[in-house]
């Protein structure tokens, strides 16, 4: 029966980009030295596809990816493989228990790590190319509430904020979360089982948390599925728009706790039930059409004289003449001086095909309502976002949310670009997946 279902050539393949003990760990705006290691960081790449027109789709173990870092890969991945670098989309977990790729900041970067870094990505890729097989891809979703909330909060003035404290009274969540959790299996035949799984949940991931290196869920996650279908099994866990959506039962009587490795292996485990499910029920892509495009937009810089700037910087200050400012109030302090907002970034949006499904990249950490509007208005029967894309612009949340105030709407300190970023990725998203909608 398997024979006259569409085929592809895909190949699959992981390597270990774990920084050695002693590397600082992203995340936070304290310093944290890694002592330990609980779950070994992995980049896992998917190729498709044959010749010139090969694509590689690669999740990296990493807090985001830079557009310096990318470049640096795909220039190897070409090299070693003959694939176009341009055909090769790198997306970061968002791991928070892992080193910093970033320059500057308040992290420090392990630069013999930084340096060795590209070429460990670009093995896992040259591993993937190296063993493509004729296979069968099947893709499904699952349905998936209880381990994703809202992050921010409506308060009595009208204000939004990160969590529901403080002396201001909390009037409930300020938006909704995403529930698809989707997946792509890759088998030889319909009854086999799977050599790689691409995952695809909106949640942060900020749950290990501590001084050890992990590559938190996603990590247990692939553990939990090797132990039914194969060690050899490579799990790609690939973010969605979770820029305000975590892992936090705000506000509810939860009995689980709320962070920390059993929360982990709980989050894991439970995703890994999902994946299976999708494994087990999913049905055979009904085209075998794939391909990426990319479209590279001239992004502004968030403008200095803006009333939102004006508006933080006054209120940073008059906290820290009165209280202890948070880290994002006195991280804007530090940075607004020498701040400037002239010249334009140039920013990547990549988008890949894999037969019926489409990733939509946006290169930072994206708001959910712009991700569920991405999804909206594609005409894929699977579409899923793939956030911290190819580069690392900061948050993108929604205009409203600029007005509304909150960690993630900070100027300068969580926002570089313009507040016009969101619409200008959505849009380039719906020009990109009809592009590659007429693939045959």
């Amino acid at each position: 029966m398997s024979e006259e279902l569409g085929r592809m050539m895909v190949g699959a393949g992981q390597s270990d980009i774990t920084p050695p003990i002693g590397t600082e760990l992203s995340g936070y705006f304290h310093t944290r030295i890694s002592d330990g290691v609980i779950i070994p960081l992995r980049a896992k790449a998917v190729v498709v596809g044959e010749g010139s027109g090969r694509c590689a789709l690669v999740a990296l173990d990493l807090i985001t990816v830079t557009a310096e870092l990318t470049g640096q890969v795909r220039e190897l991945v070409e090299a070693a493989t003959g694939m176009p670098g341009e055909n090769v989309m790198l997306c970061a977990t968002h791991t928070h228990t892992g080193p910093n790729p970033r320059r500057g900041g308040t992290v420090k970067r392990n630069e013999a790590y930084m340096a060795e870094l590209p070429k460990m990505i670009s093995k896992a890729v040259e591993i993937a190319a190296s063993n493509q097989r004729s296979c069968l891809m099947c893709i499904g979703t699952e349905h998936e509430e209880g381990l994703a909330y809202v992050r921010r909060f409506r308060m009595e003035n009208c204000s939004e904020q990160f969590g529901p404290g403080g002396s201001l009274k909390c009037e409930g969540p300020a938006g909704s979360t995403d529930p698809i959790f989707g997946g792509i299996v890759f088998k030889e035949e319909i009854t086999s089982k799977p050599f790689a799984v691409i995952c695809n949940y909106t949640v942060h991931i900020d749950v290990t948390s501590g001084n050890k290196i992990s590559a938190d869920f996603p990590g247990v996650m692939q553990e939990t599925l090797q132990k039914i279908y194969g060690d050899d099994l490579i799990v790609l866990y690939v973010q969605g728009a979770c820029g305000n959506i975590n892992h936090v039962p705000y506000l509810q009587n939860d009995p689980f706790p709320r962070s920390g490795v059993l929360k982990s292996e709980q989050m894991g485990r439970a995703f890994a039930g999902k994946a299976m499910a999708i494994i087990e029920k999913a049905r055979p892509s009904k085209t075998t059409a794939y391909g990426t495009v990319r479209e590279i937009l001239d992004v502004p810089k968030y403008p200095k004289n803006d009333m939102v700037v004006q508006m933080r910087v006054a209120q940073a200050k008059a906290k820290v003449n009165s209280t202890s400012p948070g880290g994002s109030e006195k991280s804007l302090l530090d940075r607004y001086d020498d701040y400037s907002d002239e010249g334009f970034d140039k920013r990547e949006i990549q988008a890949m095909r894999f037969g019926d499904a489409v990733f939509c990249g946006a290169p930072g950490e994206l708001f959910v309502e712009w991700g569920l509007e991405i999804k909206k208005w594609s005409p894929f029967k699977f579409t899923f976002i793939a956030e911290l894309c190819n580069d690392a612009v900061g948050y993108i949340p929604t205009f409203e949310a600029f007005l509304r105030g909150g960690y993630e709407s900070t100027p300068i300190v969580s926002v570089r670009s313009t507040p016009a970023l969101g619409q200008m990725v959505a849009d380039a998203n719906f020009r990109n997946v009809r592009k590659l909608f007429e693939l045959k």
